[in-house]
């Protein structure tokens, strides 16, 4: 084998894989169940709206102008003006990707096609690991707890060779949730050659009155990209779809390393429409908020540790080793997601679900939090 080759696969020997949620089919299929509660991969248990699931069922009829037969419009023109509208900004502010993880890849192709490094706190999402390392980059990762991001440790983190800040507000998976002053810290004081990727993909489930979007600084600094997902609130994870937010510079240069066609007609057309959807967002957000007090009343009678200040999912640790209770949940029909691949040993990331599911995932887990 030649010498570079064997060399490179050296290097993707050592990028870490992402791991998702185990699928529901895979569940009952692999534990002979009928019926399976997931609380593995934060999906909204409410929706799509009755809206989406009408302009899908046009789009796969089809006509002389759209169909599942036809290919989609390659930049999303459409979706990126119904963006544009709500948002308030540029039409060429806007690029589109097969959910916010594409556009993490897509940042990363772009920062490190001559190598160097990115900053990112622990506990990050691992994709944005997994992008920096698979585009050439490398990751400096910075101190972070389970409940707190620190901003300081961020701006230190970075040196010379630094192209690229990555940071998940809301991070996922531990819930934290950075403020308005932390955000604006790190727009002034990161340096200006630095891409700053703000990724808000649980942004939506927080109050928009108090939520420190990271696009209000899009005037402010040019070396700056805010994430969006419609596969969290707006209920489409299936169709993948999801946008980035910058400076019509910034935008420009991204596109040269998308993909065409990389978001199908369907994910255009639904997300066209959720976007619009103020009043679904608005229910789901309560109905998640409802949730999560139900969830933090629920683990304080048992041995656990319930924390997250926002997105619709929560980081609970108890005696018990990640994966063991993991498999054990298995067991009883219900999916969480063990977080030991991210340095925490003894944590779960359940996502907020229906009442019946939340009750679900108690009476599995409840006694075994308390006979330890």
């Amino acid at each position: 084998m030649d010498e570079a080759v064997s060399s490179n696969f050296e290097l993707l020997e050592k990028i870490p894989l992402y791991v998702p949620g185990k699928p529901i089919q895979e569940v009952k299929r692999e534990y002979g169940l009928s019926k399976v509660v997931k609380l593995a991969s934060n999906e909204n248990p409410w929706g799509p709206s009755q809206a989406v699931k009408d302009r899908i069922s046009q789009i796969v009829s089809g006509s002389e102008d759209e169909g599942i037969g036809l290919y989609p419009v390659s930049d999303g023109y459409y979706l990126r003006k119904a963006i544009s509208e709500q948002k308030g900004v540029k039409l060429g502010q806007i690029i589109l990707g097969n959910g916010s993880a594409e556009l993490i890849e897509m940042a990363a192709k772009a920062c490190f096609i001559d190598g160097g490094s990115a900053v990112m706190p622990r506990h990050s999402f691992a994709i944005a690991n997994i992008a920096a390392q698979a585009s050439g980059g490398y990751v400096i990762e910075t101190s972070a707890t389970a409940t707190e991001v620190d901003v300081d440790a961020i701006i230190k983190g970075i040196k010379p060779c630094t192209k690229m800040v990555y940071i998940a507000n809301v991070n996922n998976p531990t819930g934290v949730e950075i403020g308005r002053e932390g955000v604006e810290r790190l727009v002034k004081e990161v340096r200006e050659d630095i891409l700053l990727v703000v990724d808000q993909a649980y942004a939506e489930y927080s109050s928009p009155d108090t939520f420190p979007d990271a696009a209000a600084f899009l005037n402010d600094r040019e070396n700056i990209l805010v994430l969006h997902t419609f596969s969290k609130i707006y209920a489409l994870a299936a169709l993948r779809v999801g946008y980035g937010l910058g400076s019509e510079k910034i935008i420009t240069l991204m596109e040269r390393v998308r993909s065409p066609f990389n978001t199908n007609s369907l994910a255009q057309a639904a997300a066209e429409v959720a976007i619009r959807d103020l009043d679904f967002v608005k229910l789901c957000r309560e109905k998640n908020q409802a949730a999560r007090k139900a969830f933090f009343a629920e683990a304080a009678k048992h041995r656990c540790k319930a924390t997250g200040d926002a997105g619709n999912f929560v980081l609970l640790e108890c005696a018990i080793p990640a994966q063991e209770f993991f498999v054990e949940l298995l067991k009883k029909s219900v999916i969480v997601r063990p977080m030991h691949g991210y340095d925490l040993p003894y944590h779960q990331r359940v996502s907020l679900g229906r009442e019946e599911e939340m009750e679900a995932f108690w009476a599995a887990a409840g006694p075994m939090m308390d006979s330890r």
